[in-house]
């Protein structure tokens, strides 16, 4: 039978509806915690029941909840996006949502998912019945999805509009907004009264401190007076725990420290006021009804204390582009490592998950020099040595690839095939009474997740992926020779072109490339290409260098030691203080507090008080 001959170019192209059975997936979303969360339960019946008039069943369910479907970037939307990128692999042969609205309120998201869902051939309707990928296609169903998703990307700007005068209201009154800060309780507000109409509310009521965070609040406002970094404040208050509308609940870290550091909410409004500060969303600064944290002279000096410390950042360091930036990733954790500038602004690739008190099975914080990835990434490009005949190997490789997927698609087909017939004949004991409805629910639930975990068989243009691997040989053979030469943009280009996102891993206890997870037409040439070195061995869909030729860890010490501990609290610090200026020797204090003179010396001349010199 001669092949189908596709034409992917066309700009009208239809899908057609799915045959019973095959796998469809549902798509529930509601904005955020504040509404009901049945809501979702009411979507997946509706969904469910459009699903099994059509002879299909939902195998899995992506349930976003808390996300708006106002933006256009689809990465604020996680669920969403991993339903496009397993639609993009075929996981699946169609997607079912509640309504267009629950989809996206964004046009300009609505239209470029649904045109990606048609080009990876996947099926997508409301179970409304107002909308399907291939109605919207015709001229009248186009015009009604536009306008449809007009009019909801109309309500969200409407909505927003009187949600950002509600909230100005309310920051202008003196209350917060959104998620409780820390140190803070949400407002204790009365129970409604016994005649109370189903529209009562509550009235406003300032927040109010939490008995353990609270103290936690106050002294990081003091540490940071005293000139304390925000990775030594959160080291100093361990334990404590802050929560984020962003990423919920976790450790204090530098960066909550800092976000914390920088809020207005616990800074005295005004001296004397003890009341805090509101930000309102058009930059006005008011005086709130909560307790203040931080009095007012006391912030002022940790405004101080950091603008001193403050270094503005070189203009060549902000534009200079990163060649492995959110490529090289920590062998041990999978994270990829961040770009920091050590001394004479030489920039590093370093792990990040202690300072972020993440889970990494290394110890320690451990970076490796930029260039010097540069240059191992340069020796592993040199080591590939194409063999003569590399473009007839090539093409018998990728042929034994298409074969082997043949015969792995048979096996799956022949699987999906096997799977139905059983649901056939559960139904029919069912049906005929021999077993129970649990019983019938236990086996059809085992099935439908074995039918979804089975991939949907790809047919692949075995030319086009011989063309495309012949075109990267090609290429790979100049390479090594132009990156030495190349600028950091061109690298940085070669890099994005031959590996995937997070495709460069780095095992920094050994400070070297320990794999390597090139893109689909890359692999097959680049594992060609490293033959000859014996050193690394295809598997996983990488490159994996062999453990034989690992280099040995590494014994790094840390270049500068850590800062030790003060040896006085904050609260001892500013009684030494108070006693030096009403007249109390240096040795004296020292004896007090039992610690060096040294130490009680330096303390006055960070306070800049006169002192004698020490002996």
């Amino acid at each position: 039978m001669a092949r189908q001959k596709k034409h992917n170019n066309r700009v009208y192209q239809l899908v057609g509806e799915p045959a019973p059975g095959s796998i469809i997936v549902g798509y529930v979303r509601y904005s955020s915690d504040m509404q009901d969360a049945y809501t979702l339960a009411t979507q997946e019946r509706v969904i469910t029941e459009f699903a099994e008039k059509r002879g299909w069943a939902i195998a899995r369910w992506y349930e976003e909840p808390a996300h708006s479907a106002k933006y256009e970037d689809v990465e604020k939307r996680p669920v969403f996006a991993q339903l496009l990128r397993d639609a993009d692999a075929k996981k699946f042969q169609g997607v079912l949502c509640y309504s267009n609205n629950r989809w996206a309120r964004n046009v300009t998201l609505s239209t470029s998912s649904i045109a990606r869902l048609r080009r990876a051939k996947i099926w997508w309707a409301t179970a409304d019945g107002q909308f399907d990928i291939d109605r919207i296609q015709e001229d009248a169903g186009s015009i009604i999805h536009t306008i449809d998703s007009q009019m909801s990307e109309a309500y969200v700007r409407q909505l927003s509009k009187r949600t950002i005068d509600g909230k100005e209201d309310r920051a202008r009154e003196g209350y917060h907004n959104g998620w409780v800060p820390f140190g803070y309780l949400p407002p204790e507000y009365p129970a409604p009264p016994p005649n109370a109409t189903s529209t009562w509310k509550p009235p406003r009521m300032p927040v109010r401190p939490d008995p353990v965070t609270f103290p936690a609040l106050v002294r990081i406002g003091e540490l940071a007076a005293q000139g304390w970094t925000d990775r030594a404040i959160a080291d100093e208050l361990e334990g404590y725990m802050s929560r984020t509308s962003r990423f919920g609940e976790r450790k204090l870290t530098k960066d909550t420290v800092a976000a914390i550091r920088r809020s207005w909410f616990p800074r005295e409004f005004a001296p004397g006021s003890g009341h805090g500060t509101i930000d309102t969303p058009s930059g006005e600064l008011v005086e709130g009804k909560h307790q203040a944290a931080w009095p007012y002279e006391l912030w002022q000096r940790i405004v101080e204390a950091k603008a001193s410390k403050y270094r503005r950042p070189r203009k060549d360091a902000q534009k200079r582009p990163h060649e492995f930036s959110r490529i090289i990733v920590c062998a041990a954790c999978r994270r990829p490592l961040r770009v920091s500038f050590g001394h004479n602004a030489v920039p590093y690739y370093r792990d990040t998950s202690v300072e972020r008190k993440l889970p990494c099975s290394i110890q320690g914080s451990f970076s490796v020099r930029s260039n010097f990835v540069v240059a191992q990434f340069g020796e592993v490009l040199r080591a590939v040595e194409l063999p003569v005949e590399w473009r007839e190997e090539i093409g018998k490789r990728c042929n034994a690839v298409a074969a082997a997927g043949d015969t792995e698609g048979q096996r799956i087909q022949q699987r999906r095939k096997d799977l139905e017939a059983e649901q056939k004949r559960v139904l029919t004991l069912f049906t005929k009474g021999y077993i129970t409805e649990d019983e019938l629910d236990q086996q059809m639930g085992r099935m439908r997740a074995e039918l979804f975990a089975l991939p949907v068989v790809v047919a692949q243009d075995t030319q086009e992926v011989v063309q495309e691997a012949l075109s990267m040989g090609e290429t790979l053979g100049h390479m090594a020779d132009y990156w030495n030469e190349a600028m950091p943009e061109e690298r940085r280009d070669i890099v994005w072109s031959l590996l995937k996102v997070e495709g460069l891993i780095y095992d920094l206890e050994r400070q070297a490339i320990i794999g390597l997870l090139p893109r689909d037409g890359v692999l097959v040439v680049l594992a060609m290409g490293l033959e000859a070195t014996r050193m690394w061995e295809q598997r996983d869909g990488g490159l994996w260098l062999r453990e034989e030729y690992w280099p040995p860890r590494v014994q790094v010490g840390p270049r500068v030691p850590p800062p030790q501990k003060p040896s006085m609290t904050p609260a001892q610090q500013e009684r030494a203080i108070m006693l030096i200026r009403q007249g109390m020797s240096l040795r004296e204090v020292a004896k007090l507090f039992d610690t060096s003179y040294q130490s009680v010396y330096r303390l006055v001349k960070k306070a800049k008080l006169f002192v004698e010199r020490p002996e």
